[in-house]
C-alpha cells in the first residue's frame, strides 16, 4: 500500500489466536498493534469467527491450521474428502504414495464419482496437486521403502526407540498408556439358536449383525484402566430417556456408521482420557507426565494434534507393520473382553428364556443400553495382571526381562471362561460356539473401505439417527416412591446372602437415603399443612 501500513497476512491459527482475546476482554486497539493490522481487519475476523473455527476444526486432524491463511475448501468438496480418505486409507496400510499415483487415483475416482462427465472434465493438473496436498498437510509424496520392512526386526527395532523414549522422559509403568478398538457385534447369537423350529430361516435377523465400536485403554502397570469408548450409531436412542448420559459407565459417542473417527478421537482425547490420567497420577504422586500408544489408523488425529499445550501427556504411533505384535490391548485383551459379553449374553439370554416367544424376541427386546452396561462389565472383569502382562512383549527392552509366554497365558484365561453350561442347555457344539465367537474377530475401529464405498461415504449426508431402537415406547420415569420400595427390597435381600459386603451393603442404603431425599423434596407444603390442621 502507497505510503499506508505493510499488508499482513495472517495465519488460521493467528486469527484464532485473536479470537481468543477478543474473548478474554483485549481491546481492538491493543491487538491492532501486536499485530500490525487495522481495526476493520480485526472486525472482520469478528464477523468470520464461526466459518474460522468450523474450518479450523476440519483442518486441525490433518495438521493444516498453522500454514493456512485462507478459509477456502475445494471446488467439489465431496470429490475433495473421496480422494483425502483414500490417501489417509493407504497410508495407514504403509502403502508408499507417489504424486503420480495421486493424480491417476484422482482420475479413476473422478470418472467412478461422475461418470456423466467427459473425461476432459478433470484433468488431476500439477496445480490441483498443490492444493490437494495444501489443503490436508502433505508434506512429501514420493516413492519410498517403508521405515521398517521386516515384522520381527522392525519390532527389534521399535523396541529400542520406544526404550530410548521411555528413558528420556522418565516415564514409569504407570505414565504409560495404549488404547486400541475392536468391533463388536452386540446381540448376535449363535446360528443354530437363531434356526429352531420357530424361526428356521431366521428372516427378521438381518439386524443381528449390527455393530458398535468399543475402545478400550489401560496403562502397562494394570493399575488403571479408563471407561470403554462405546460408539454407537445413534445419538440418544430411546432406550436412554431420561437417562443421565454422563452417569453411563462408558464414554457414548455416535457415529453414522458406528466406527470411530479423528472428531471422536480427539474429543475423548482432551476431555476424558488428559483430566482422567492427570487425577490418576496426582492420587499416585507422579509427576504429571504421560503417553499414549496407538495404532497409526487413518480413524486417528495426526499426534501433533494429540498433544495437551505444556506438552506433559501426549501420543506415539506405533509403526504400522508390527501393530499386531507388540500392541498390548490387541494381545488377546481384546478378544477375552468379548468373549466375557458373550457369555454373559448367553447367560441373560437363559436367564429371560421364560419371558420371550423366541430368540429373535429376545434380541429385539435387549437394548443398546442393555449392550453399555454388560460390555463395561466385561471390561472390568479383565484382571490387572492380564493387562499388565500384555505390555511384555514391549516392556522386556526397559526390564531387560525375557517375555513371558503370552500367548498361552492369554490363550488359557479366554479358555477359563466356562461356557460348557450354557452350551449343554442351548444344545449347541464347540465348534458353533467358535464360529460364533469369532464372527467379529477381524472387525476393527474402522472400516477399510472400496473406491464405490468411499464415494457413497461422502455423498451421504444424513445425520445419526436418534431414534434407532424403535422397538417398543420410552421407557417411562421410575417414581421416587417406586425406586425407595425397591432399594429397601434389595437391601434386606443382600442382608441375607453370604456375598454381602459392607461396601455394596451401604451403597444400597446411600442409594435408598437418596431416593427417600427425593421423595421429601417433592411433597407439596400444602399437603403438610393440612396434615397440620387435621390433627
Amino acid at each position: 500500500l502507497l505510503g499506508g501500513r505493510k499488508r499482513v497476512t495472517l495465519s488460521i491459527d493467528t486469527k484464532l489466536e485473536i479470537l481468543k482475546k477478543l474473548d478474554s476482554g483485549v481491546t481492538l486497539s491493543n491487538i491492532a498493534v501486536e499485530y500490525g493490522i487495522g481495526k476493520s481487519t480485526i472486525t472482520d475476523i469478528r464477523k468470520s469467527q464461526e466459518k474460522i473455527k468450523q474450518f479450523a476444526k476440519e483442518a486441525k486432524d490433518n495438521g493444516t491450521v498453522k500454514s493456512r491463511c485462507i478459509v477456502r475448501k475445494a471446488a467439489d468438496d465431496a470429490f475433495d474428502k473421496a480422494m483425502h480418505l483414500w490417501f489417509a486409507q493407504e497410508r495407514s496400510k504403509g502403502t508408499p504414495i507417489s504424486g503420480v499415483m495421486v493424480t491417476e487415483k484422482a482420475k479413476l475416482l473422478y470418472r467412478e464419482m461422475y461418470p456423466d462427465k467427459g473425461e476432459n472434465h478433470f484433468k488431476a493438473s500439477t496445480g490441483w496437486l498443490c492444493r490437494f496436498k495444501n489443503r490436508h498437510g502433505i508434506r512429501q509424496l514420493r516413492m519410498q521403502e517403508e521405515f521398517l520392512t521386516t515384522d520381527w526386526n522392525a519390532a527389534g527395532v521399535f523396541k529400542n526407540i520406544f526404550k530410548s523414549f521411555i528413558e528420556q522422559h522418565e516415564l514409569t509403568r504407570d505414565q504409560v498408556f495404549n488404547c486400541d478398538e475392536t468391533g463388536l457385534y452386540w446381540h448376535l447369537l449363535p446360528n443354530k439358536i437363531l434356526a429352531d423350529s420357530s424361526e428356521k430361516q431366521a428372516k427378521n435377523f438381518k439386524s443381528s449383525k449390527d455393530r458398535v465400536t468399543l475402545m478400550a485403554t489401560a496403562n502397562a502397570s494394570g493399575d488403571f484402566r479408563l471407561p470403554l469408548v462405546f460408539i454407537h450409531k445413534s445419538a440418544k436412542p430411546r432406550c436412554f430417556a431420561n437417562v443421565t448420559m454422563s452417569a453411563l459407565p462408558v464414554h457414548y459417542y455416535s457415529q453414522r456408521c458406528a466406527w470411530m473417527d479423528k472428531g471422536i478421537f480427539s474429543d475423548w482425547f482432551f476431555k476424558h482420557f488428559v483430566p482422567l490420567v492427570k487425577d490418576y497420577l496426582t492420587s499416585k504422586s507422579l509427576p504429571i507426565r504421560a503417553v499414549l500408544l496407538m495404532d497409526n489408523a487413518p480413524s486417528h488425529p495426526a499426534i501433533e494434534n494429540l498433544l495437551t499445550e505444556d506438552g506433559s501427556i501426549r501420543c506415539l504411533f506405533l509403526p504400522r507393520n508390527i501393530t499386531s505384535f507388540i500392541q498390548p490391548m490387541d494381545r488377546s485383551v481384546l478378544e477375552n473382553m468379548k468373549c466375557r459379553y458373550k457369555r454373559n449374553l448367553l447367560q441373560r439370554l437363559l436367564l429371560g428364556s421364560m419371558q420371550f416367544e423366541s430368540y429373535t424376541d429376545f434380541c429385539k427386546q435387549m437394548t443398546i443400553k442393555d449392550a453399555v452396561y454388560m460390555c463395561a462389565e466385561s471390561w472390568n472383569e479383565i484382571s490387572s495382571e492380564s493387562l499388565r502382562r500384555s505390555w511384555n512383549a514391549l516392556w522386556q527392552c526397559i526390564d531387560n526381562t525375557e517375555p513371558d509366554n503370552l500367548e498361552n497365558n492369554d490363550q488359557m484365561e479366554i479358555n477359563q471362561l466356562d461356557f460348557s453350561e450354557v452350551r449343554q442347555l442351548l444344545d449347541i457344539t464347540m465348534e458353533e460356539q467358535e464360529e460364533w465367537l469369532n464372527a467379529d474377530k477381524h472387525e476393527n475401529g474402522h472400516p477399510i473401505l472400496s473406491d464405490h464405498e468411499i464415494i457413497e461415504l461422502v455423498r451421504e449426508t444424513a445425520q445419526p439417527d436418534s431414534n434407532s431402537d424403535k422397538e417398543g415406547e420410552n421407557p417411562k420415569k421410575i417414581p421416587h416412591m417406586q425406586a425407595e420400595e425397591c432399594f429397601t427390597a434389595c437391601l434386606q435381600w443382600l442382608e441375607q446372602q453370604p456375598e454381602a459386603t459392607p461396601i455394596n451393603l451401604m451403597m444400597l442404603h446411600k442409594l435408598r437415603t437418596l431416593a427417600a431425599k427425593k421423595l421429601v423434596s417433592n411433597l407439596k407444603q400444602s399437603i403438610i399443612k393440612d396434615f397440620f390442621k387435621s390433627t
